[in-house]
């Protein structure tokens, strides 16, 4: 209403105003303070702002009269005014009015619908009407202005949508409340139980920024359930859609074991040719003479590289680090390529692996599979007996492994096995050499995590610097290294890995824990970089260096062994510096991605570990701490995380301290320590952090 029509409101007119989205009639009693004492035609006194009338009549009632009178004459006006409802057609209204730019008050209004004098009950009942409408016309400062027609037609679309959302809502709340409380689900159209699905795991990953994540909000309100990405995680646990371990990482990435028909159909065609198909043979050199092994995890299916060792008859031995020829059966530019470029790398994960290219091919024809001949890219080196490489070469080639090996298995042969104690010397004189240039190497143990089929969790820590270890690592870079330097020496771009000078050590902080002098200096490396020209790389010890000996896993490597092969054959590059500088940018942000995954699920299982062994305490060392947190490692299962300090306790970095297992959630990534009781020193100054040892 207008400030002059407010003004006009005394005791005894009779106003109208909105009450619980419903049109309420009653009488002014009294007027204090910009509010009205009012009694409606339900008998209720209420209190209402002066802003939230909308008609205040023109005949006022007698206020000498009874309550119960007054009462009356308000239901027999509101029923009036509600009777005259019906011969307002708003639609005629419309028509007569559309195209007016200009807004009408309701009584002017009134005089288009009906005759003769207008009371206060046709200025209420075209008002009435008016305001129920959401098509025809818009109420904007007391003036109802008529929709163009394009508008009535959006508002038309717009409460078809609305009407729809709140019938979702609805549905989606009754059979969300079922599911939640485990009762039988009322019966919704499966397209609509499928779309509340999709929308409860898009507000499970994204929470308010998925598309549909207020409504799945208002749907859990409704229903009486938190509403939060947890809860919309039980429900789809509770229907069977995820599982309890669900990898929502995955989920999040849009990554899936599974591959697209188009690549399954192309890897068969390739399959169907076999390992040694027509014509491929042709030009390579046969080894498969040679004694050649492959060393692995016991759980390894995709078998990428092998080493041979035999003795050269002038003396010396010939080493052999035989890598699957990949790049024979992944084409470049056919559907198997692009799935693998757009994957970047095989993932894998505690409870399952995700292959870079199908298995058929990564498991099956191209993988160096014991007894089988398969096609392979050979590097081999002549080592004299002092253990200096003389002379090396690169080959296409045919092998034949004879055994497949495990770390433990090959550490255990090592002592009575004459060939595998010399390819762990020789690599030994490697590594020395590469120490000699400047290499710097601080292995961390590794912790290997496993669930079963059952969901039984096993973990295994083990050191790197076992012989097996060291035997293939270095054997490998030493392959990395020919691949970069040949290359290099014949100016073809490729994927070069380089790294810089590290940064000098500021805290001098002594330990007698080998793992925090790793953790500390491993914090000085500089960040590896990926270029198509090559550069030093620090931490090795080498002047060039690429990755070439993982084809089937890593889409780097496979674009390096084409390059090389390429090279090799034409002394031509098959990729264009400015081809391989765009699948750097695009190989680097897929491949962090698969790095995080692994990490993040990996340290779920640790988690979930913990919490089924029920652990209570656990050893901690102390990398660094500040005020308020120290920053702990914890070395069973090498995660790190905070403990507060209180009462200005000072741990001392570098030591190994017992903590306590405050709160465990695998699911929310939390991991909370505390510190057991401290004690006061006997002086009373310095706190003394007595721990427990239990």
């Amino acid at each position: 209403m207008t400030r002059q029509m407010l003004r006009d409101i005394a005791p005894g007119s009779v106003v109208e105003f909105f009450e619980n989205k419903e049109m309420v009639c009653g009488v002014c009693l009294a007027v204090k303070g910009g509010r009205l004492n009012v009694l409606t035609e339900s008998n209720k006194e209420m209190s209402v702002s002066e802003s939230r009338v909308l008609l205040a009549g023109s005949s006022p009632l007698d206020m000498n009269a009874s309550r119960d009178l007054l009462v009356r004459e308000l239901q027999e006006i509101a029923s009036a005014r509600r009777e005259l409802m019906g011969q307002v057609h708003i639609g005629e209204l419309w028509s007569l009015l559309e195209g007016e730019t200009e807004g009408y008050r309701a009584g002017e209004l009134a005089e288009f619908v009906f005759s003769g004098a207008i009371s206060d009950h046709h200025v209420s009942a075209v008002q009435r009407v008016l305001l129920q409408d959401r098509i025809f016309f818009q109420f904007k400062e007391a003036r109802f202005h008529a929709r163009t027609a394009e508008k009535v037609e959006q508002r038309r679309v717009e409460l078809e949508r609305e009407e729809q959302r709140e019938l979702r809502m609805k549905l989606g709340a009754e059979w969300l409340r079922a599911v939640w409380g485990r009762k039988p689900q009322p019966v919704i159209p499966h397209e609509e139980e499928r779309r509340i699905c999709e929308d409860l795991k898009a507000f499970c990953l994204l929470g308010q920024e998925a598309p549909e994540g207020a409504l799945v909000k208002e749907m859990c309100k409704s229903a009486g359930i938190p509403p939060t990405s947890q809860s919309a995680f039980r429900i789809l646990v509770r229907l069977g859609i995820w599982r309890e371990d669900e990898n929502l990482y995955l989920h999040e990435h849009g990554i899936t074991a599974s591959f697209p028909d188009a690549v399954l159909e192309r890897a068969r065609e390739v399959e169907s040719l076999g390992p040694l198909p027509p014509g491929k043979g042709n030009h390579r050199r046969n080894l498969e003479d040679l004694w050649t092994f492959t060393v692995d995890s016991p759980f390894t299916r995709d078998f990428d590289d092998a080493l041979s060792l035999r003795r050269l008859p002038n003396g010396g031995f010939e080493v052999g680090v035989h890598i699957a020829d990949a790049a024979e059966f992944v084409a470049l530019g056919d559907a198997v390529d692009q799935e693998a470029e757009a994957r970047a790398s095989s993932i894998y994960l505690p409870d399952e692996r995700i292959a870079m290219i199908p298995t058929g091919l990564s498991e099956g024809i191209c993988s160096l599979r014991a007894g089988e001949k398969r096609l392979a890219l050979s590097f081999l080196f002549q080592v004299g007996d002092s253990g200096s490489i003389e002379g090396e070469e690169i080959i296409p080639s045919v092998v034949q492994v004879r055994e497949q090996l495990s770390y433990q298995e090959v550490n255990e042969r090592i002592p009575e096995d004459e060939s595998l104690q010399t390819l762990f010397d020789l690599a030994m004189k490697l590594r020395e050499g590469r120490l000699a240039q400047g290499a710097v190497i601080l292995p961390l143990p590794e912790v290997q995590v496993h669930v079963n089929e059952m969901g039984m969790i096993q973990i295994h820590r083990y050191e790197k610097e076992t012989p097996s270890q060291i035997m293939v690592s270095e054997w490998m870079i030493a392959a990395n290294r020919c691949a970069a330097a040949y290359l290099a020496n014949h100016s073809i771009p490729a994927i070069f890995r380089s790294q810089g000078e590290c940064r000098p050590e500021t805290d001098l902080t002594q330990s007698q824990h080998e793992l925090f002098r790793i953790y500390r200096q491993r914090r000085l490396f500089a960040r590896a970089e990926l270029d198509t020209d090559p550069q030093a790389h620090c931490s090795l010890g080498l002047p060039a260096y690429t990755t070439v000996t993982s084809p089937i896993r890593r889409y780097m490597d496979l674009v390096v062994q084409r390059q090389l092969k390429h090279a090799l054959a034409t002394q031509e590059p098959l990729y264009s510096r400015e081809e391989l500088q765009q699948l750097i940018t695009k190989l680097s942000v897929s491949q962090a991605k698969v790095f995080l995954i692994q990490r993040k699920w990996t340290r779920y299982w640790i988690l979930k570990y913990m919490e089924q062994e029920d652990l209570q305490t656990l050893n901690a060392l102390v990398l660094d701490q500040n005020d308020r947190f120290a920053h702990l490692l914890i070395p069973d299962f090498l995660v790190e995380t905070n403990v507060p300090l209180q009462d200005k306790v000072k741990l001392p970095k570098g030591e190994m301290i017992r903590v306590k297992l405050v709160r465990i959630n695998p699911r929310e990534d939390i991991l909370r320590v505390g510190l057991p009781e401290v004690h006061k020193s006997p002086e009373g100054n310095t706190p003394d952090l007595r721990l427990e040892t239990h």
